[in-house]
C-alpha cells in the first residue's frame, strides 16, 4: 500500500466546496461562485455564445479554474473525482447564457455526460440553447475507430483555450461547436504512471501499481491503458508515448497522418507528483523526436494542469494546428489555470474559416424531456405512504452503514469513490426526508430522488437518483406502494437509467442487478407485496452474483478488461443492498 504525505484539509467530505470558495478568492474579484458549487466570469457580454466546462474537482487547476479572459465563462464543479450534479450544470448555464446559447465542453466520461444531459434538458426546460461537444482525447482507451468512446485527459487544456478564443467572436452555437470539433479531431494525449494519488476522504490510493512497474496509457483516474511495464528511462518512455500518438493519427481514416512540415503544440502534463526537472528532461527528447519527423513545434505548454491529486506520472498531448488553430491559440489569456501572452503568432486577427461546416453536424443537442405523469393500475394493499418513507430511510442507514464495502468494491474495478458518493447521496436524503411529511407517494419519491441527483454527483447521482425518482413518474395518484409500485418503480427506473447512461444486461453495471429485478417485479406484480419484494430481492442478488463473470464493458472499469472477472459491480452491490434493506423492512 502507497504511503501519502499528509493533506492539509478541514473536513475531507467538504474539501471540493472550500477548495471552490478559495478559488473564487484567489480570482480577486474576475469570477465569483453561483449557486451549489459553480464558478462564472463577471463580465461577460451580452450577445456572446457563451462556454461552460467542467467536471470532477481533485484534478486541480482544471477544469474549474480554466475560467477567464478568452478563456471559458463559467464552470460547473463536482465533489472530488466525481462529475458535478445536474443541478449544478444548470445553474451554471443560467448563470452565462447571454442568449446566444451555451456550448458544454467537458470529459467523455459516464457520470459527466450524464449529469451534463440532465443539467442540459433543465436548461432547456427554462429556454436555453445548449450543444455538447465531448473530449475524448486518451488514445489509450479505445482505437481510432471508436474514438468517441475515448475518454478525456490532459488535451482539454489546449481544446478549452482553443474553443475558449474563438468564443470571443463566435456568432452561433454552430460557429463555435464547429472550432470545438475540430480541435478535439486534432488532439490526441497519451499518459503513463508511476504511482498512484489518493482520495482525500480515505486516504487510499486511487489504484494499486507494482513497486519498479509503469503504467502506459493509464487514464487520470488510474485507468488502465496499454498495459504495465517495467521502470525505464525518461528518454525510453517519451519515444514510447509518442509513438503511441504518432501512430494514433497514421491508424485514423478522419484525420491524416502527421507528417513532415505539420505544425503542433505539445503539451507535457504532470499528474501530480512529477516534477517540472522531469517533464523538462522528456520535453528535450521530445523536441528531437519530432524534429526527425520534421514536424515543427509551434508552440509549448508544460506543468501540473491535469492532475490527479499526487500521482506520479505525466502524459503527452499533440494538437496539430492550421492557419485557423494558430491564430486561435495565439489570442492572448488568462485564467487562474492557464495563461499565455500574445503569440507565436504576432500582428494577426482571427478569422473564421469555413472548413469547420461538418465539424458542426457531429455536435450535440440535449433534448428535454419534460417528466411525464403515468397514469399506471394500483394495488389495493400496500405500505402506506409514513411505512414507505420509514423504508426509504431504513435503506440510507444500511447505505450508509455499508460505505466502506461499497468503496472498496468501486476500488477493486474503478477508483473508490463509488462508497463515498452514495454514503453522501442517502445521507442527505434522510436529511430531507427525516421529520418531513408527504401527502402521497410520488412527492415522496421526487424529493427522495431530487436529493441523491443534486449531492452525489458522479455517474451514480444520475443512476441511483433515477432509481428514486422514476416512483415520481409512476406513482401518480398511487393510495399505497403494493406491488404494482415496485415493478412500476423498477422497470421505469430501469429504463430511464438504461436510456441515460447506455448501458445495458452483461456490460458489468448496476443494470445487471436491477435488469432481474425488474423483470421479477413485473412477473410478481399480483402477488403481495411480501412475496414480490423477496422475489425480487433474490434476483437482485442472483444478477449481483452473475455479474462476477462477466467483463466490464462501460465505465472506468471497461479498460481493466479480463482483470474485472470474479469481482461483482459496485452498483449492482448497491441495488442489492437497496432491496434486500426493502424485504427486510417489509418481511421484518
Amino acid at each position: 500500500m502507497a504511503n501519502f504525505a499528509p493533506k492539509l484539509l478541514n473536513d475531507p467530505l467538504k474539501a471540493a466546496d472550500e477548495l471552490l470558495e478559495g478559488l473564487v478568492e484567489a480570482y480577486n474579484g474576475q469570477c465569483y461562485k453561483v449557486g451549489t458549487r459553480s464558478i462564472v466570469k463577471n463580465d461577460i457580454p451580452d450577445g456572446k455564445v457563451a462556454l461552460l466546462v467542467g467536471g470532477g474537482a481533485g484534478h486541480e487547476p482544471i477544469y474549474h479554474a480554466m475560467v477567464g479572459k478568452n478563456m471559458a465563462d463559467g464552470a460547473a464543479c463536482g465533489d472530488i473525482f466525481a462529475a458535478p450534479a445536474p443541478n449544478i450544470v444548470q445553474e451554471a448555464t443560467s448563470a452565462i447564457d447571454r442568449g446566444n446559447g451555451v456550448l458544454y465542453l467537458y470529459g467523455n466520461y459516464a457520470g459527466d455526460v450524464m449529469n451534463f444531459n440532465v443539467g442540459a434538458e433543465m436548461a432547456e426546460a427554462e429556454g436555453a440553447d445548449v450543444r455538447t461537444v465531448l473530449i475524448a482525447d486518451d488514445v489509450a482507451s479505445a482505437p481510432p475507430e471508436r474514438k468517441h468512446d475515448r475518454r478525456g485527459i490532459a488535451g482539454l487544456v489546449p481544446i478549452v483555450k482553443l474553443a475558449g478564443a474563438a468564443s470571443q467572436s463566435a456568432e452561433s452555437l454552430d460557429e463555435l461547436a464547429a472550432v470545438a470539433e475540430k480541435a478535439c479531431l486534432q488532439t490526441r494525449s497519451v499518459g503513463a504512471a508511476m504511482a498512484p494519488g489518493s482520495i482525500p476522504a480515505t486516504g487510499k490510493p486511487t489504484f494499486e501499481l507494482e513497486e519498479g512497474m509503469v503504467g502506459l496509457g493509464m487514464g487520470i483516474h488510474g485507468e488502465a491503458g496499454v498495459g504495465e511495464i517495467p521502470m525505464t528511462t525518461a528518454d525510453d518512455l517519451t519515444v514510447r508515448m509518442l509513438d503511441l500518438i504518432v501512430k494514433d493519427y497514421a491508424d485514423d481514416a478522419d484525420v491524416a497522418p502527421l507528417k513532415s512540415g505539420d505544425e503542433i503544440i505539445l503539451f507535457i502534463n504532470s499528474l501530480g507528483a512529477t516534477t517540472m526537472m522531469e517533464c523538462l528532461v522528456c520535453m528535450r527528447k521530445a523536441a528531437e523526436y519530432f524534429e526527425n519527423k520534421g514536424i515543427e513545434i509551434f508552440d509549448v505548454v508544460m506543468g501540473p494542469y491535469v492532475t490527479c491529486q499526487e500521482m506520479a506520472g505525466l502524459s503527452f498531448s499533440v494538437t496539430r494546428v492550421d492557419e485557423e488553430l494558430k491564430q486561435l491559440w495565439s489570442m492572448p489569456c488568462e485564467s487562474f489555470c492557464y495563461s499565455k501572452m500574445e503569440g507565436p503568432l504576432k500582428g494577426t486577427s482571427y478569422t473564421r474559416s469555413n472548413n469547420s461546416s461538418e465539424a458542426a453536424k457531429n455536435t450535440v443537442k440535449a433534448k428535454a424531456n419534460k417528466q411525464k405523469l403515468l397514469d399506471l393500475s394500483k394495488s389495493n394493499e400496500g405500505l402506506t405512504i409514513a411505512q414507505a418513507q420509514e423504508m426509504a430511510l431504513a435503506v440510507a442507514d444500511k447505505i450508509i452503514d455499508s460505505e466502506p464495502i461499497l468503496s472498496q468494491a468501486d476500488r477493486d474495478l474503478g477508483d473508490g469513490d463509488h462508497g463515498l458518493g452514495m454514503a453522501r447521496g442517502f445521507t442527505a436524503l434522510k436529511k430531507e426526508l427525516t421529520g418531513t411529511s408527504f401527502d402521497n407517494l410520488r412527492d415522496l419519491y421526487q424529493t427522495a430522488g431530487n436529493a441523491l441527483l443534486t449531492t452525489m454527483g458522479g455517474a451514480s447521482g444520475v443512476v441511483f437518483g433515477s432509481l428514486f425518482l422514476a416512483g415520481g413518474k409512476t406513482m401518480h395518484g398511487a393510495d399505497c406502494f403494493g406491488s404494482h409500485e415496485l415493478s412500476h418503480l423498477l422497470n421505469q427506473s430501469l429504463k430511464d437509467v438504461m436510456g441515460r447512461g447506455g448501458a445495458k444486461p452483461g456490460d458489468k453495471t448496476m443494470i445487471d442487478a436491477l435488469a432481474p429485478a425488474a423483470e421479477a417485479a413485473k412477473a410478481n406484480i399480483d402477488q403481495p407485496l411480501a412475496v414480490s419484494i423477496k422475489a425480487v430481492a433474490a434476483a437482485a442478488e442472483a444478477g449481483k452474483e452473475d455479474s462476477k463473470d462477466m467483463i466490464a464493458t462501460m465505465g472506468r472499469a471497461k479498460t481493466l478488461g479480463e482483470k474485472t472477472l470474479g469481482l461483482p459491480d459496485a452498483g449492482a452491490i448497491s441495488v442489492t443492498f437497496i432491496l434486500e434493506t426493502m424485504d427486510a423492512y417489509i418481511n421484518g
